[in-house]
């Protein structure tokens, strides 16, 4: 079931299925003399008198890999159930009607269970709905979590139950910009590790055809089937950015959403024909099956399968504040040579923006005002891209019909071809003492800086390039690939002048150009110490700031 604030909830008393099964209190497994515990490394089998642990167990013995499933269908090793989400949206009555506490409980049988049956399986609690309550809740089952462990070692032993923390944000794609880090915060500021957040719910419904509510078009917290597929593209990015480890769209095909009158149309592919479980609403004539379109994909889902292959296994370069004229950008490096840059606009009207390349040619996807993609291959002129913004459309952030969402991204992919454009000593004291430090300082906007080496000539600087000499080479950059600094240890000789330059590597491979003439130097006064061979330690990173904006968004994101 999904979670958000698109997906109201049935009113009244939750149902039985939200109450916590009879006797999951009891030990969860028997030892081998027959006695009982909850131990796994003591136990021989599940307690078959405990039912919710019973249940847990069969359901790994048949669904992981090598399980029964996997023999009984020849599956190839590996294949099967690993990753295990125990229950959903604990932190709603709707489908948790137990405590924090009892919910604890919940979390241990089910885990040590599938642990002792899969020792490398995944195992996540219930997807958080993030709701005004979500972080007091939250905060409740850690304390419960927390005092479990503090009457036994069981806890601290199995890593608290969780391998990940599981959430849930919908319509929102600023929630995927913020909340991770305050899903992490919310355990480390109880002294627990922060967990590999996976988002296993997000989405946006439609409400501009069938079946969303279409004679409703400011309906709460929805969008057309354009802006869905925006949506996708927008939220994935803010998600890659914030470190999110997997993303789970809900859903795949519309089914009943939550009833047959809620018109809940999530799918990013439309029910078939023989499958419509909607009431009819009354005096709606926009609201009626296209049967041409049944079954069909809505443009979100080409939207989804482009965006998981242009952004997946991408690490973030930069996120920088919105710009001040309200568009937004974000920079992802793909190994082991693209850029992947996506960027959309925050305001009503279109808009055009420059942007720096880093290849010579870049593939640009852009979304239809149908949602359908686009590509196009596009070459940077004077090395920048000229690009066309859309608009934010969405008029459905309730109370007052901001966008929640922004207008239609684009994505801009290259093959980084470019150098760093930053490779520097920094300048020097006029003398310094036999021992001193370089800092290298490097930038780059394309791949990220990946290494970098330091030249030195003695007495006088080179009349060419090729009469440096290498002092350190291909050292591995440690500070923020996109602009930051490494130091380097150096030791001269006394009444000797140095002179010094640095050339830069990206994780491309593309080498900026080698100095011709010195960027740093220095006379050497004072007896030397014992020489040594040069070393290369990072500094903090400088990170590039955009200003602060003024002007009013279009959106409420």
């Amino acid at each position: 079931a999904a979670g958000g604030p698109a997906m109201p909830r049935a009113a009244g008393r939750p149902p039985v299925q939200a109450s916590p099964p009879a006797g999951m209190e009891r030990p969860i497994f028997r030892r081998a003399d027959g006695g009982l515990t909850d131990d796994p490394d003591a136990a021989v089998a599940v307690n078959p008198d405990n039912p919710w642990a019973r249940f847990v167990d069969a359901a790994v013995v048949r669904y992981r890999p090598g399980g029964d499933l996997a023999r009984a269908r020849g599956w190839p090793d590996g294949v099967g159930v690993r990753a295990w989400e125990i229950g959903n949206e604990p932190n709603l009555a709707h489908f948790w009607s137990g405590s924090p506490t009892q919910y604890v409980r919940y979390l241990e049988v089910a885990s040590l269970a599938i642990h002792r049956r899969d020792p490398g399986a995944i195992v996540l609690h219930g997807g958080i709905a993030d709701d005004a309550g979500a972080g007091a809740w939250y905060g409740q089952f850690l304390d419960a979590l927390k005092a479990r462990a503090a009457a036994s070692p069981l806890p601290a032993r199995h890593d608290h139950y969780f391998d990940k923390a599981a959430w849930h944000w919908y319509t929102y794609p600023s929630l995927l910009q913020t909340g991770p880090a305050r899903a992490r915060a919310l355990l480390t500021d109880r002294g627990l590790a922060a967990r590999p957040v996976w988002v296993t719910e997000m989405g946006a419904p439609i409400w501009s055809e069938h079946p969303g509510p279409c004679w409703d078009p400011v309906s709460p917290w929805r969008a057309t089937v354009a802006e869905q597929a925006g949506y996708l593209w927008q939220a994935l990015t803010e998600g890659r950015a914030a470190g999110v480890e997997v993303m789970v769209v809900f859903q795949l095909y519309d089914d009943c959403g939550n009833g047959p009158t809620s018109y809940d149309a999530f799918g990013l592919v439309r029910n078939h024909a023989a499958n419509q479980c909607w009431a009819v609403p009354d005096g709606q004539s926009c609201w009626r099956l296209d049967p041409t379109r049944a079954g069909t994909p809505r443009p979100g889902y080409e939207a989804l399968r482009v965006a998981a292959a242009a952004l997946a296994g991408t690490e973030l370069l930069w996120r920088p504040p919105r710009e001040a004229d309200f568009w937004q950008r974000v920079l992802l490096y793909q190994p082991p040579d693209r850029r992947v840059m996506v960027l959309w606009n925050l305001l009503r009207a279109d808009r055009t923006v420059e942007v720096y390349g880093t290849g010579r040619e870049a593939e640009v996807l852009t979304l239809g005002a149908d949602g359908r993609l686009d590509r196009r291959a596009a070459t940077p002129t004077a090395g920048r891209h000229t690009l066309t913004l859309p608009g934010a459309t969405n008029r459905n952030n309730p109370g007052n019909q901001a966008a929640v969402m922004a207008g239609r991204p684009v994505i801009v992919i290259e093959r980084d071809t470019s150098g760093p454009f930053r490779a520097q000593v920094e300048p020097l004291p006029v003398e310094s003492p036999a021992r001193f430090t370089l800092t290298v300082a490097a930038a780059d906007g394309g791949t990220g800086v990946g290494a970098f080496r330091v030249y030195q000539a003695v007495d006088a600087p080179p009349a060419q390039p090729a009469e440096w000499r290498v002092l350190v080479d291909a050292v591995p950059w440690t500070a923020d690939p996109l602009s930051g600094s490494a130091e380097v240890s150096f030791d001269g000789l006394a009444g000797r002048t140095y002179y010094f330059a640095a050339q830069a590597r990206d994780r491309a491979g593309n080498w900026s150009a080698i100095p011709r003439e010195p960027q740093a130097w220095t006379r050497v006064v004072g007896d030397a110490p014992t020489p040594g061979p040069p070393t290369a330690a990072p500094t903090p990173a400088l990170t590039p700031t955009a200003p602060a904006p003024t002007p009013e968004p279009a959106t409420d994101t």
